[in-house]
């Protein structure tokens, strides 16, 4: 849940499962190549929220630095909406998946958000939340692990904007 977003949203999704529809269109390229950048500029005229649920841990730090200040350059003004994990959680992830063929799979975790807006200028961070930190129906079956949440942040959900909006 996106707490007081004010405007309307206009979401880009690339890679995603699903129909297409007239503000859902999917890419066929890696979102860490710049072709789609350019196909989704041309919709420039509307403000972007850029949604990654569950993808920035499975990259290099380098990588993700790169996409955000792509983000920033291409789409002065957008919103980033994200889900951070600490680095002991990616540890801990990679600890129980170690086993499997799945060992080694999470790559990026950081401590705070701040550490985000350090990476170029005009990156601000404009909010944060935990999974438990409002009540929510589909969270009940989890809510033993609330407390274990608010004591050691392992997973966040950041909310950024990329730059001032042109014009």
């Amino acid at each position: 849940m996106l707490p007081n977003f004010p405007r309307k949203l206009y979401d880009v999704v690339a890679g995603a499962a699903g129909d297409e529809a007239e503000r859902y269109h999917l890419l066929g390229c890696s979102v860490l190549e710049d072709a789609w950048l350019e196909a989704v500029k041309v919709h420039s005229q509307r403000p972007f929220l850029f949604l990654a649920e569950n993808v920035f841990v499975y990259f290099m730090e380098a990588q993700v630095k790169s996409l955000v200040l792509r983000l920033r350059d291409h789409f002065p003004g957008a919103e980033l909406v994200f889900d951070g994990w600490t680095p002991f959680f990616i540890w801990l992830g990679n600890r129980q998946l170690s086993s499997s063929k799945f060992a080694g799979l999470l790559r990026w975790g950081f401590w705070r958000g701040q550490e985000i807006e350090g990476w170029g200028e005009g990156i601000h961070m404009l909010g944060q939340w935990g999974f438990f930190d409002q009540p929510e129906p589909r969270m009940d079956p989890y809510r033993w692990m609330a407390p274990i949440f608010r004591l050691f942040k392992p997973m966040r959900i950041f909310h950024f904007q990329l730059g001032e909006t042109a014009g």
